[in-house]
Order: C-alpha cells, then structure tokens, then sequence
C-alpha cells in the first residue's frame, strides 16, 4: 500500500549520553546538535540537514532562549522557523506541529531536546555562541495556559512530583485492594521490568538492573521519599542526555533519496490538555486525560488496542504507567517501556518522549508489520497524549487534533483545625534530615476536597503500616 505524497515520516533518529567520566560535559547546543547530527546519520542523509525549514525544542531546566537557532546554523539551515515549547505543553503536542509543519511544506522538520544536569556547572547557559550573545527569541514560543495546580494545592505545598505521585500511587493500589505488603511487590516487579529493560539499552543513564526488592527496600543509597516511593521508584533528571528526531513527508523522503526502509509512518497523534488539579479529581485513581487521548490516537489510526506490538507509557513515576495502562485497556501487557523509563534510562525534563520515541523507530524498524504507541505525560497526569507510528503506511490519512472532555470537579477548601477528613490519597514525606510528614488529600463532611499535613506521630506510624484510604483523620 503507497504512502500518501504528504504523509509524515520518522526518517531518522538520534540519541546522545553523555557522563561525566566520558570527557569534558558539552554545553546543551553541542549535546543537542551531536544528537541532531546522529538524526541525519541515521537517515543515510546528512546532506539533508541543509533541507532543514522547521526546529522544535521541548524546553527543559535550561535557559537559552532558542537553541534551535544556533542549531539551524550550524546545520546549513540559518532561516529554519524556530520553536520552544515551555514546560507544560506536552512533547506529542510538539511532535504533532513538527507533523503538519511538513505536511504543510517546511521539508525537513527537527524536533530536539536535552538537558545537561549533571557533572557540570554551565549546561544551563546553553553554548559558547550564547555567551557571546549571538542568539534571538523563537519566532514561535509555545506556552501552556494552564499547569493544572489549584491554589489549595499551592497553599498545601503539594506539587513536589514525587509526593504528589506517591498519594496518587496510594489511591490506586486501594482501588486495586492490594494492601502494602502486595502493594511494594507488584511495584518492585513493575519497576524491575522496566531496570531490565534499561540494562539492554545503550543510551540508557542507570543499567545496572537492581532486583524487585533492591528497588522497593530503603537503603543508604535508596532512601525512601515519599512512601511508597524510594529513590529507585523516582524520576531520575541529573542526566546528560539528547534525542533528535528528524521528520519529513513521503515526498520528501523519495526525492532526497532516504532509503524506505529507514521510514516510520507517523499514523495519528492526539492530546488531552483538560488540566484537573489533583485535588480536584473525583477518583484519583484514573485519569481522564490519558483516557481520552491514548483512546482517540488509536481512533484516529484505525488501530485496536490488541493490535498493538511495542509500547512506551511515559513513565516518570510508577503509578503513571499502572492508570495509563489501565486507560488504554492494556490489562498484564508487558513490556510497558522501550527506554527502561525515566528512573533507569534517564528522565531529561520535558524531553524524554524523543528518547522513547527513537527507540520507537528501532524497534518498528526491525519489526515493520508492528504498530507501535508512545505516550506524553505533562503534570502529574494532568496532561496526556499518544502517538501511533509504524513502518508500514497508515490505513487512514494522518491526523493529529486536541480532544475535549468534559470531567467533574471538587470544590477545594483548607480546612478548620480539628475538622474531620476522609482520606481518599496520602503519603509519608521522609526528608534528608530524618524527619517525617503525613500528606493526605481527602472529603470533608460539606463534600469538599481538602489537603492534611500533619506529623503526629500516630497517625504517621499508621499510614506507613496500613493504608488510610477510607480512614478519618483530623485536619
């Protein structure tokens, strides 16, 4: 079956990793253009950088204005439209518009990304061409309108990832009526699957496949969080890490000679930015987000869900991947990774959807009757988006679009000191200096949405024994 004049492809992918021990750490324009350079390598192409009209970036810690610029002239491609996206736009979203950019004659479209966090002092300054002040703004700057934190939740100090995903994490191993002890089991051999999978992965930052139990158990070296989460369960961001996706039409793609066996047909792409604080969520154990995008991305490519072959779930944390998969109907499927997800393969901020994205191409690439979806979290699954990609054509025109919902919300109110709270989500902070706090989401009587913290040490003993969901404790 031919593919469409105008269908975008994934033509070539790159993936840089970059430790302290391999030499100098480059600035975040050399790691990105090293990455973009292996893109192009990757396609059989290089000269096909010069081609160039289009330069994506999902911004992360660093503060360059637009790398895309240094990159589009050091590429041959001074008069490429630039683009960063600012945290909160989700990297599909960003993927999606390097998309239509092509369809919609920009040649060769570039979406590339990074962080440099650890081993250096400067990644954050962006290059040496930046200090020197040769840079300008994007001609398009993308911002969210809406993060999705309430101002109880702001009032609460509860937007720390990995507190709030841990009183997530609570909410859905009640809903799945596991109590702790089968709880930490199933979420050792979750994250074990995923340590696995980073162990065979050469762009991966952690690969030494620690074991269920080296995971879930706190140690010296893995001190626990927020419970349930120790350090292993966590996002890893101290990574010197670049993905570059390079991405034309069929069209293109012919006529600049990119052998077919190196395309990777972008089917459909769809996101969900209907932003609920968490507290706001009537059942904190689902997401509407994911349920909305991950379902209409496989609509709008004519796929089932049991046709799927690989999969990446965005995997910051791990009850994101226990409700995305549970969203998209994928049951006991594993694996839920191509990378090894964002604690062991590595978790460059608002860029790690390019590495599981390249890891896409390979592995669809070497099964090209396969049809593969990538995943998009932004938030603490406030925001969601999916992406469907093979090598064969898509069945259907590609089509990428923003979908809308509608979703309850709870009124929020801080409440009276000694007032009752039902818990329907909680947390033990343990903090460096030893210290502990319980954080609790929960209903009071009126049927608002309140946020506890506390540090009475019975209550504390009781969360870290049992589960207190259904529980009633005192503001």
């Amino acid at each position: 079956m031919p593919a469409g004049d105008d269908t975008p492809v994934l033509v070539g992918v790159g993936q840089i990793r970059r430790r302290p021990e391999d030499g100098p750490v480059p600035s975040l324009v050399e790691l990105m253009l090293a990455a973009v350079q292996r893109a192009a390598t990757d396609a059989g192409r290089p000269g096909l950088l010069g081609k160039v009209g289009w330069i994506g970036a999902p911004k992360g810690t660093w503060t360059h204005p637009d790398p895309g610029r240094e990159i589009g002239r050091a590429i041959g491609a001074p008069d490429a439209h630039t683009v960063v996206a600012e945290v909160g736009v989700l990297q599909q979203e960003v993927i999606d518009r390097a998309c239509r950019a092509v369809v919609d004659g920009a040649g060769v479209a570039i979406v590339v990304g990074g962080e440099v966090a650890h081993g250096s002092t400067d990644g954050a300054a962006g290059s040496v061409v930046a200090a020197r002040g040769a840079v300008t703004e994007p001609d398009e700057h993308l911002v969210s309108a809406d993060m999705g934190v309430s101002a109880l939740e702001v009032q609460a100090a509860l937007y720390d990832p990995p507190t709030v995903y841990a009183v997530m994490e609570s909410a859905w191993a009640h809903s799945q009526g596991w109590d702790a002890s089968e709880h930490r089991r199933r979420l050792g051999a979750l994250w074990a699957d995923f340590a696995a999978v980073a162990a065979r992965n050469p762009y991966a930052w952690t690969t030494d496949a620690p074991s269920a139990s080296e995971i879930v158990e706190p140690t010296a070296d893995n001190r626990m969080i927020a419970s349930p989460y120790t350090k292993r369960c966590c996002s890893n961001l101290r990574v010197n890490q670049s993905a570059a996706l390079v991405i034309t039409t069929a069209e293109v793609a012919r006529g600049l000679g990119v052998r077919p066996d190196r395309w990777v047909f972008a089917h459909a792409g769809a996101v969900c930015n209907h932003a609920v604080p968490v507290v706001q969520r009537p059942d904190l154990a689902r997401s509407a987000v994911a349920a909305s995008a991950g379902p209409r991305a496989l609509e709008l490519a004519g796929v089932d869900v049991d046709e799927l072959g690989p999969l990446d779930l965005y995997s910051c944390f791990p009850v994101a991947v226990q409700i995305a998969a549970h969203e998209l109907g994928l049951g006991d499927r594993r694996p839920l990774t191509l990378t090894g997800g964002m604690n062991f393969a590595g978790g460059p901020l608002n860029s790690y959807v390019l590495h599981s994205t390249a890891a896409m191409a390979d592995a669809l690439r070497a099964a090209p009757d396969q049809i593969g979806l990538d995943t998009s979290v932004s938030g603490f699954i406030t925001k969601y988006g999916a992406g469907v990609w093979s090598a064969q054509p898509p069945k259907e025109r590609w089509r990428a679009e923003a979908t809308s919902i509608e979703v309850d919300r709870r009124s929020e109110r801080a409440a009276e000191p000694g007032e009752e709270v039902r818990v329907v989500g909680a947390t033990v902070e343990h903090r460096r200096d030893g210290s502990r706090e319980l954080v609790a989401v929960g209903d009071l009587a009126s049927g608002e949405r309140t946020i506890v913290r506390t540090t009475d040490a019975a209550t504390l003993d009781a969360a870290l024994a049992e589960t207190l969901i259904g529980e009633t404790i005192r503001a």
